[in-house]
């Protein structure tokens, strides 16, 4: 019912304090070489500033006054509202954007924890109040459940230091309100197309998958190898069949957003209208043999395993991406060692460790499979599917 209050709250952090004005935070920032950024996602919310190594510690002041000290000036709140409100009056202008919308309604079910778009509906965003920001704030922004991180040229007493300075005083807000139950979502009785038209469209959006483990299930790292080979890096097999063979897509691979609570495994890619019908056909069959005549092999293991670990040392290449790493270290609540013991972990994933994750966790009867497109020109084609075609808004919700 508040879809896209934690974004909207968090885009206003840098709006202004109990001491420092929009403006005065924005030449203060500038003038220190810095940069802020606060940014919510699904699990947890990020405000950071980078800058030069003489001028951290007093970024970090200001970095420090916006979490706790955070006000939301109502003049200030109406320009950020009214950017916002025009983005999303904007999403059905995108085939890829209705689709990522409404695959989450679809996957989790509307309105949901893991299922409402996270920068909100109109009506919800419109109805944000100054006073709806500063309860989220109280309630949410407190030292019990923040975890600081800091990357640099600097020792740890140096880190301590600064951050006693900047939040030593940081006291507890608001009584914190737990997490809403996340709503169960019953599983369709066979794999079923959910339709979102988008009259004219240039291309379909095609997403087929389910829901599956959370991050910290012990199956992730065979899961993980497992999407690899499927369709998870450019030589995969979803690409190599629907962008290399076929034609049908510049980029069709698969991905898995990985969650405390349940993850989401998505197949699908933008398409050429005119093979919508093929595109389905293609998917399924590429689902169907994985898990079949033709299961992962030897070679498409050890490429897999090789391709990974290769990767590792570009995403710890820039501070940026090392804050980034250790950010899921908390949110995921990892060891403190995760990242060291990962290549042996990783080496010590079987063959038959990714087989058997296909088979267990793939459930290839229950696909849902999300288009957004022009429904006159696709729907034809796609009934001849035999499939059920369930027709959806924006959101996800069935029509």
């Amino acid at each position: 019912s508040r879809a896209g209050l934690a974004h909207l709250t968090t885009s206003m952090l840098p709006e202004g304090t109990a001491s420092r004005t929009s403006a005065q935070i924005s030449d203060e920032i500038e003038f220190l070489g810095s940069h802020l950024r606060s940014s919510a996602s699904r699990e947890h919310i990020v405000i950071m500033s980078d800058g030069l190594s003489a001028t951290w510690r007093d970024a970090l002041d200001v970095l420090g006054d916006l979490a706790q000290n955070a006000e939301f000036p109502d003049h200030e709140l109406e320009r950020v509202r009214a950017n916002l409100l025009t983005d999303l009056r904007r999403v059905s202008d995108s085939p890829a954007t209705i689709s990522g919308r409404a695959t989450r309604g679809v996957m989790f079910g509307p309105g949901t924890p893991y299922g409402h778009p996270l920068s909100g509906v109109e009506s919800s965003v419109e109805e944000a109040s100054e006073d709806d920001l500063k309860t989220f704030f109280g309630t949410n922004f407190q030292p019990g459940n923040s975890t600081f991180i800091i990357v640099g040229d600097l020792s740890l007493d140096e880190a301590v230091e600064a951050a006693n300075e900047s939040f030593g005083r940081w006291s507890a807000g608001q009584e914190r309100v737990s997490a809403p139950a996340e709503a169960a979502v019953p599983t369709a009785s066979q794999t079923t197309i959910y339709l979102a038209d988008k009259p004219g469209a240039a291309q379909s959006v095609v997403r087929s998958g389910h829901l599956t483990i959370p991050r910290k299930d012990p199956r992730f790292m065979s899961l993980n190898l497992f999407n690899y080979i499927f369709g998870g890096q450019f030589g995969a097999r979803l690409n190599m069949n629907l962008r290399q063979d076929k034609g049908y897509s510049y980029g069709y691979m698969s991905s898995i957003e990985w969650n405390l609570g349940p993850s989401m495994l998505i197949a699908g890619g933008g398409v050429q209208t005119a093979v919508t019908k093929e595109t389905v056909i293609e998917t399924l069959k590429e689902f169907g043999e994985i898990l079949g005549d033709r299961p992962v092999t030897e070679t498409e293991y050890s490429d897999a395993v090789d391709g990974i670990m290769r990767s590792i040392p570009s995403q710890f290449e820039t501070q940026q991406h090392i804050i980034s790493q250790l950010t899921r270290i908390v949110t995921f609540d990892l060891p403190d060692d995760y990242f060291t013991q990962y290549p042996q972990r990783l080496t010590e994933t079987t063959l038959e460790d990714v087989r058997s994750a296909g088979s267990e966790l793939l459930d290839i009867d229950h696909l849902n499979i999300v288009i957004a497109g022009d429904a006159a020109e696709i729907e034809p084609g796609l009934s001849e599917l035999g499939l059920p075609i369930v027709p959806i808004d924006y959101e996800g919700r069935r029509l």
